[in-house]
């Protein structure tokens, strides 16, 4: 039962996410999201913060699929709360709008708890 609670307290941990400019700081809480079963859409709010520099115009980009979750001007915004809904691992990246290479990535990984339906234990079947 121990184990179980500190698998439960290592997943909810924030995931750092540090990028080419050290000024850069980015992180995503929690970066695990757990369906019950392989293929099921997992549904989790993710809160993203960051620190980026002054001066600037920067996006929070969902990039697998290059969709602009909010934009700001320098330091006018710190954090993002976020709906996620999939069934696969998300990245998202902090840019700089006059820039295509990302500032900084994190990874939202979804993950189950059962890989595979469970076979019936009973040894009926019909036919």
């Amino acid at each position: 039962m121990k184990r179980f609670y500190l698998w439960l307290v290592l997943l909810n941990a924030p995931f750092f996410a540090w990028g080419q400019d050290d000024s850069v700081i980015f992180t995503a809480t929690p970066e695990r999201c757990i369906a019950l079963h392989k293929g099921q859409t997992c549904y989790q709010d993710v809160l993203f913060r960051w620190q980026t520099p002054t001066s600037g115009e920067y996006c929070l980009i969902l990039t697998d699929r290059q969709y602009q979750l909010i934009c700001w001007s320098g330091k006018a915004m710190q954090e993002y709360q976020y709906s996620f809904e999939g069934d696969k691992t998300a990245t998202f990246s902090l840019i700089r709008n006059d820039d295509v290479q990302p500032l900084a990535q994190v990874k939202v990984v979804v993950t189950w708890v059962y890989k595979a339906p469970k076979q019936s234990q009973s040894g009926w079947r019909l036919f």
